[in-house]
């Protein structure tokens, strides 16, 4: 009973961290670029690099809250998302994460479990990437079709921006 409210637990703070999840900027710095935890090297988690975002994304999952995460459990998630994953790059991955903030180890096991603000931030990131850099960078793409392109605001404005710096430069006489 009392393993069973412990869970229910943890699931309702992570759902309701979910939804408060924007960083300020200081924490984001401290994850994406290298720093030191404890006197030990952490290298940063770079924003955009596939690994880390297959990383992130697999932490998001919600089995992690029941039985905690270990090498094996997260590196099948990242291996169905990136081909040769291995056990070496999990340790180090693992480390990473520890270092940052993003897990703590269970006493006495070789269990990991996500911090609340480790959850927080894999959310944020994910959903950032997923939602707002991927189709962004989609609409630039030089090689969509007009038509498309035409009905996406950011590509028309990114167009009508390439097109006004090219006239500046004309206008002032510099070869580009």
């Amino acid at each position: 009973m009392q393993v069973g409210h412990a869970i229910n637990q943890r699931l309702l703070d992570h759902q309701l961290d979910a939804c408060q999840c924007a960083p300020d900027a200081t924490t984001l710095e401290r994850v994406v670029l290298p720093s030191t935890h404890d006197g030990l090297p952490a290298p940063g988690l770079r924003f955009g690099e596939p690994r880390t975002m297959a990383l992130l994304a697999c932490l998001c999952c919600y089995e992690h809250l029941f039985a905690g995460l270990t090498n094996r459990s997260l590196r099948a998630l990242i291996a169905g998302l990136i081909p040769d994953y291995g056990a070496r790059q999990m340790t180090y991955d693992l480390r990473r994460l520890r270092r940052k903030g993003f897990i703590q180890r269970i006493p006495r096991s070789q269990r990991y479990q996500l911090t609340s603000e480790g959850r927080r931030l894999a959310v944020f990131l994910t959903k950032t990437y997923t939602r707002i850099v991927n189709p962004a960078l989609a609409e630039l793409d030089p090689t969509l079709p007009p038509d498309t392109a035409q009905r996406a605001p950011l590509a028309t404005a990114w167009r009508a921006f390439e097109h006004a710096l090219e006239d500046r430069i004309k206008q002032a006489a510099i070869a580009a």
